[in-house]
């Protein structure tokens, strides 16, 4: 359920930069300006203007919830602006948690508008004439063009299928070009570097570019036309021309079949021809490799990079960036085909929109025992000839493949192409990146002439010294061996130490598959206590908790295909990879103690989640045996296990219907007991909490225990508050029904010692006011009694 907040709306004008916004800018600029109204949750929204190359302009996000924002830059007139805005949670900033828009103005006038997105909205004004794939300008094959700056856009529609060539190899060029070429403009996501490609290039002659694309007749493709700063104010000569139609076996059957060709040249071999031996053979370039590697840090609050396993956690993150070159030095394409649905090597991102190659490239991260880290990673959301060395290129994002004696690389540069090592202690390790590395087919069911050399190795050691971290290449590195004493092999141990045994992870049945029946058995052991072992240990903490009924949820629903996906969720998410585990530190779930009714003999659980939807939760109860738990809202259908005497309760949407998120605290469960073992009843602790996107998040415990005085005692959490909590050292009590009761006051430290003793008169105008200012920061025991009950808090004291 989501709780709409029914304050009134407050309207502020917020002014960024030098102050107020300008109403116009100097001759010859227009102003870009964003007219922002934000949502219940401000903390989700950021919003960015960039230039008509997609580099950076200005950043900002709202601060208020319900609050209007303006921000604005001023660009050169008829300047392409793209202005975006994300959402953290994935819901945009209408109409689920508030009423918040944004309006869009150039000089004045509005130009666009909206407010109901999911993660990402993208919205372009200002853009003249070829400024963007939407209005790009015509071109045909042999003529010259003379674009100026760093990013004209232009439309092909080629009418033979075939090799097309594109080049701004011409001596009148002296910046440094690019050639980016894209299949779709519908949705398209680009940079100034190769994300969104079909094709790129960025160097083939010198600092001017050149590219041979594959095109098919009829398809519309998007050629781009610039290059980085230097290019700002340079006219541009550039030229497309036809390459030819390409030449090969057109025979499908045939074991040379080359699914680009149109010319047959009548080398077709039948199955079973001696000469069909051959095949491809992708190479991993190790002295690329070996050479590449550097630290840099990443925001890891982007929730795409983490959706697509590209960083193991929040927050700043520490990686080692490296390239990937990858070429084929068969006699024989590799390929892949047109990333589609019905393709099982292909996943899509939702995030990005954009498929991933589930097979292409694999990193991997090795201690000095050969132990691997949970840090890995596999890439390939396009493989393409970027260049060749004896053949052909023809292959692009749109139409997948590495031909014979041509090649693709990811630069270090790239997004995602790095290993996450934040968490990664200092000392010697090796980074193993693998092509094809589950030795598969190509879509034509031809297979490789060798594994052998589809892996490269650098090692290097890893420094923290005076809090710089820092990479130095190692002279030597020995080959990973794997458990069947292979180098490099694909064997390793399942879940007992058997060498590619069949015992799986999670299969807690044993029946040798991983399915609904496990998850709830997963549910009972947690309650029950039950010991996690290395075959039930699903997160690598080496507990048994709601998140290893979770991560094994994700996976029996991600093989069945039934994932619902709650905000933020890729379906590139790692489900079935174990040991897997992230902690979102912008994330918290708060539990308390909201009623209680010695009389009918239940207790109300309090939830605040003001972060994220909530998936599933794992506390304990002390002071009561459980008779049973209920769900107080029913929006949220759970799975529910406990147990009496232990009190550990275990909660699970298992249907991946999340509990929305909350901004005040809601009574969610009630939990009924058949007899109290103290008089004072608690949330004891909390050992997990997990979001909609099966991550773990922050928790805490408020309003935890109650002190009952026997049959007839009824207590509700509202009755009396301590705020603000945590405190820097004033609290105050409020209440609405107890007023003017005298009310025994006693705060104890951690360590039980008593700190202040005293008798004061309840008020519920100003409140009652108690200074805390002279303890030591640390978190104490408030206990309030009063005639009618007696009320106990934590209160976190912090300056």
């Amino acid at each position: 359920m989501k709780l709409k907040n029914y304050l009134p709306v407050l309207i502020i004008l917020f002014f960024f930069s030098t102050g107020i916004v300008k109403s116009q800018c100097p001759p010859g600029y227009n102003q870009i300006k964003l007219e922002l109204l934000s949502d219940d949750y401000p903390q989700e929204t950021v919003w960015s203007f960039y230039d008509d190359a997609g580099n950076l302009l200005k950043t900002g996000a709202p601060l208020s919830q319900a609050t209007l924002y303006l921000d604005s830059v001023c660009v050169p007139n008829g300047s392409c602006t793209l202005i975006e805005l994300t959402d953290a949670a994935g819901d945009g900033i209408c109409c689920g948690y508030g009423l918040g828009y944004y309006k869009i103005y150039v000089d004045g006038v509005l130009a666009d508008s909206g407010g109901t997105y999911g993660s990402r909205d993208r919205r372009y004004v200002n853009c003249a004439p070829g400024s963007l794939c939407d209005n790009a300008l015509p071109s045909y094959e042999d003529s010259l063009y003379y674009p100026t700056g760093m990013s004209t856009w232009y439309s092909f529609v080629p009418d033979t299928t075939g090799s097309y060539q594109i080049s701004t190899c011409f001596p009148s060029n002296t910046c440094n070009t690019r050639i980016w070429v894209y299949d779709h403009c519908l949705n398209l996501q680009w940079d100034s570097l190769i994300y969104g490609t079909a094709y790129f290039n960025d160097s083939a002659c010198g600092q001017q570019a050149y590219l041979a694309a594959g095109m098919m007749a009829g398809q519309t493709y998007y050629i781009r036309i610039g290059g980085d700063s230097s290019c700002l104010d340079s006219t541009i000569t550039w030229q497309l021309s036809f390459g030819g139609q390409v030449v090969g076996c057109t025979d499908p059957t045939a074991c040379n079949y080359d699914p680009l060709a149109t010319i047959d040249n009548g080398t077709c071999l039948a199955p079973g021809d001696p000469a069909c031996n051959h095949g491809p053979d992708l190479v991993v370039n190790q002295n690329i490799l070996q050479n590449s590697l550097s630290i840099s840090y990443v925001n890891g609050n982007d929730v795409c990079l983490i959706g697509e396993g590209c960083l193991a956690g929040y927050g700043q993150r520490e990686v080692v960036n490296f390239s990937t070159h990858i070429r084929n030095d068969g006699d024989q394409d590799y390929y892949i085909g047109v990333p589609q649905a019905n393709n099982p090597q292909f996943v899509l991102d939702q995030c990005h929109g954009h498929w991933h190659y589930a097979g292409y490239a694999q990193y991997e991260l090795y201690d000095s025992l050969q132990n691997k880290m949970q840090v890995g990673f596999k890439n390939g959301f396009c493989v393409l000839d970027l260049g060749c060395f004896t053949g052909t290129a023809k292959y692009g994002c749109g139409n997948m493949g590495i031909s014979a004696g041509c090649y693709d690389e990811y630069w270090s540069g790239l997004s995602c192409q790095w290993i996450d090592v934040t968490s990664v202690p200092a000392g010697r390790y090796s980074l193993v990146v693998k092509v094809n590395w589950d030795h598969s087919p190509d879509k034509l069911g031809r297979v490789e002439q060798s594994y052998d050399n589809n892996t490269g190795i650098v090692c290097f050691n890893l420094s923290r010294a005076l809090g710089v971290t820092s990479v130095t290449l190692l002279p030597t590195c020995n080959p990973i061996i794997d458990c069947a004493g292979d180098t490099f092999g694909l064997a390793v141990n399942d879940c007992l130490g058997n060498c590619n045994g069949s015992r799986i992870r999670g299969d807690l049945d044993v029946d040798a598959d991983l399915d609904s029946v496990d998850v709830l058995q997963y549910m009972n052991d947690i309650v029950a206590g039950t010991a996690s072992t290395l075959c039930s240990d699903l997160s690598g903490d080496g507990l048994l908790t709601v998140t290893d009924a979770a991560r094994a949820n994700g996976c029996v629903r991600d093989s069945a295909g039934t994932h619902s996906h709650g905000a933020g969720t890729q379906i590139t998410h790692p489900h079935c990879e174990f040991p897997y585990n992230l902690i979102n530190i912008t994330d918290t779930v708060h539990l308390g103690i909201d009623a209680v009714n010695t009389t009918l003999q239940y207790v109300d659980l309090k939830i605040l989640n003001p972060d994220c939807s909530l998936l599933g939760i794992d506390f304990t109860m002390s002071g009561i045996i459980i008779d049973s738990v209920k769900v107080l809202q029913v929006s949220y259908t759970p799975l529910i296990t406990f147990n009496a005497v232990s009190g550990r309760v275990a909660v699970l949407a298992a249907d991946e219907n999340s509990y929305g998120k909350q901004q005040v605290p809601i009574a969610l469960l009630r939990i009924y007991y058949g007899s109290l073992t103290s008089n004072t009843i608690c949330v004891q602790s909390i050992q997990s909490a997990l979001n909609s996107d099966y991550e773990e998040t922050l928790k805490s415990i408020f309003d935890g225990c109650v002190t009952v005085t026997g049959v007839g005692h009824v207590y509700n959490s509202t009755m009396i508050t301590a705020q603000p909590n945590p405190t820097s050292g004033i609290i105050t009590l409020k209440t609405e029904i107890l007023n003017a009761q005298q009310a025994e006051i006693e705060i104890y430290d951690a360590m039980g010692k008593l700190m202040l003793n005293s008798t004061e008169q309840l008020n519920n105008g100003n409140g009652t006011v108690l200074d805390l200012s002279k303890f030591r920061n640390g978190v104490y025991l408030l206990q309030i009694r009063t005639k009618e009950m007696t009320v106990t808090q934590r209160v976190v004291l912090s300056r």
